[in-house]
C-alpha cells in the first residue's frame, strides 16, 4: 500500500486546538445517539441490568463490523423487542430456534456481503450463531460475562486480553468492533461503565475506522497516510490507527480518548462527505485544511 504526504498539515498547537474541539463534539452528541439508536426501546430493568447490557451491546458490535451500522443497530434492537431480555441471558434456550431469529434479524440487517464474500444468510447466521456459543461458553467458564471482564483492570487490557487475547471474542470481532465495544461498556458518561464513573478516560483505547481516520487527514493532523492506492486514495485506517493514536495522546496526554475519536466520527458522517463535503457547515471548518482528496471508501 502506497503512502502519500498530506498536502496541508496543522501546525503543533493547531493540533491541540483540533483535538479540544473534536472531544467536546463528542461530549455533545455520544449520549444523545447512543440512547436513540442502541437503548431505545429498553425496559428500565434492562437498562438497570449491566449483564443483560453488555451482552446486547456485545451482538451489536458483532453486527456492526462490515455493515451499514444503523441497520445494526436497528437489527439488536429487533431482536430484543422479538425475543425479550431472556434471549441474551439464556442464549442456550434459543439454539433451536436459530433460524427464527436469524431471519428476524435478515429482516433489517445489511452486511457487506461483497467485502466477506458470503451469502448474506450466511454471514448474519454465523455471526448471531457465534455471538451465542460465545456468550455462552464464557459465562459457563467465569459465572457471567460480567465476571469476565472484570478479571481486567483498566480497559487497555479488557481490549487486548480480555477481548482480542480470548478465543471465543477475537473470532467475532475486528480489532476496530472489539474497540468500540470496549468504549461502549466503560465509558463513565454511558450507561455500563463495568470500571465505575470515576474510571480515568484516557485509559479507553480510540476506535479509529474510516471515517476517523479521513477527518483526521483531511483536517492536517497528519503529514503521512496509508492509502489503498493513490488513485481512489482511500485511506488505510487500519494501519494508521497506532499513529493516530499516539499523535492524539502527545497533544492531549489526558484527553478522553474515545470521546475524541467519535467527535471526529460525527464529522465525518454528518459532514465530511466523500463527494461534497459540508465545508461551510462543519463545526471544524475554520481550523480544518481540508485536504478532501483522502477518503474513507
Amino acid at each position: 500500500m502506497p503512502i502519500v504526504q498530506i498536502r496541508y498539515v496543522l501546525t503543533p498547537n493547531e493540533n491541540k486546538i483540533l483535538i479540544e474541539k473534536l472531544e467536546e463534539i463528542g461530549r455533545e452528541n455520544i449520549h444523545k445517539e447512543f440512547r436513540e439508536t442502541l437503548l431505545e426501546g429498553l425496559t428500565p430493568e434492562a437498562l438497570s441490568n449491566k449483564e443483560f447490557l453488555v451482552r446486547y451491546l456485545l451482538l451489536a458490535a458483532v453486527l456492526d463490523q462490515q455493515a451499514e451500522s444503523a441497520s445494526a443497530r436497528r437489527t439488536v434492537r429487533e431482536i430484543y423487542s422479538r425475543y425479550g431480555i431472556k434471549f441474551f441471558l439464556n442464549p442456550e434456550e434459543y439454539f433451536s430456534q436459530i433460524h427464527k431469529v436469524v431471519e428476524t434479524a435478515l429482516e433489517t440487517y445489511k452486511p457487506k456481503v461483497r467485502v466477506v464474500r458470503m451469502k448474506k444468510v450466511g454471514i448474519t447466521f454465523l455471526r448471531i450463531g457465534g455471538y451465542m456459543v460465545s456468550v455462552l461458553n464464557l459465562s459457563t467458564r467465569y459465572g457471567s460475562l460480567l465476571n469476565y471482564y472484570k478479571r481486567f483492570n483498566n480497559p487497555r487490557e479488557l481490549l487486548e486480553k480480555g477481548i482480542l487475547g480470548e478465543t471465543m471474542l477475537k473470532g467475532l470481532l475486528y480489532e476496530k468492533a472489539s474497540r468500540l465495544y470496549v468504549g461502549w461498556i466503560t465509558h463513565p458518561d454511558l450507561e455500563v461503565k463495568i470500571y465505575g464513573g470515576d474510571l480515568k478516560r484516557s485509559e479507553i483505547p480510540m476506535v479509529i475506522n474510516g471515517h476517523v481516520a479521513k477527518v483526521m487527514a483531511r483536517a492536517g493532523l497528519l503529514s503521512l497516510v496509508s492509502v489503498e492506492n493513490t488513485q481512489n486514495m482511500i485511506i488505510e485506517a487500519e494501519k494508521e490507527r497506532l499513529r493516530i493514536e499516539e499523535q492524539v495522546k502527545n497533544n492531549k496526554p489526558q484527553g478522553d480518548f474515545f470521546l475524541i475519536d467519535y467527535g471526529a466520527f460525527y464529522i465525518g458522517v454528518n459532514y465530511c462527505h466523500e463527494e461534497q463535503p459540508e465545508c461551510d457547515k462543519c463545526p471544524i471548518n475554520s481550523i480544518c485544511r481540508k485536504n478532501i482528496e483522502i477518503r474513507a471508501y
